[in-house]
């Protein structure tokens, strides 16, 4: 997808408590990063390695700061991602990412949310979920967005219906990222959003 037609860089949002922006070079950045990519509870959803099939094959720690930094930017750049790193306002930490991805005819993304465990369950995935929403179905003028998440994955299913997706199937023993598992697919379309938002 062509970003430019858009905005000129990735636009930082902010919410109550968040700010939303890209991802810098910094020290800072690459170690609150480092927390939550290196973290079993929370990589084991991103489909890094399928567990059921190769147990013995987890990926190896990510060590450098700047790693996620170039890695990011790499997918920005070829216009296949759209990653926000979410950041605490009252301190500058770097608590997560979510990212729009698998963009189709310019018109479809799907969605995704990662947060370090120390900060689940206080609602920071669904606040910056409502905002990369809005985003997505007013700057970009997507007709749909869709979230897939593993069956066990429970606590980003309930994210996906507080961000008002519908639960639109049950894939059972597909591919997701790159695991063969079973998998919800929720989605949101464009008249949904506004129907709700008016």
């Amino acid at each position: 997808m062509d970003f430019s037609k858009y905005f000129p860089a990735l636009p930082s949002i902010e919410t109550e408590r968040l700010l939303l922006r890209q991802i810098t070079l910094s020290d800072s950045d690459g170690r609150d990063c480092l927390e939550f990519i290196n973290d079993y509870d929370v990589y084991r959803f991103w489909g890094l390695y399928d567990e059921k099939r190769e147990p013995d094959k987890k990926p190896e720690k990510v060590v450098r700061l700047d790693a996620h930094y170039y890695e990011t930017m790499k997918e920005y750049k070829a216009g296949r991602e759209l990653t926000w790193l979410i950041e605490l306002k009252e301190n500058r930490k770097v608590i997560g990412e979510i990212v729009l991805y698998d963009f189709l005819l310019d018109l479809q993304a799907d969605m995704g949310y990662r947060l370090n465990k120390k900060y689940w369950g206080h609602g920071y995935a669904t606040e910056a979920g409502l905002a990369i929403v809005k985003f997505a179905f007013e700057t970009l003028k997507l007709k749909r967005l869709q979230i897939r998440c593993f069956k066990e994955n429970q606590a980003s299913a309930k994210i996906a219906q507080k961000l008002g997706f519908k639960q639109e199937g049950l894939i059972r023993n597909g591919v997701i990222l790159n695991v063969m598992t079973d998998y919800y697919i929720f989605g949101l379309l464009q008249e949904e959003y506004n129907t709700n938002n008016d």
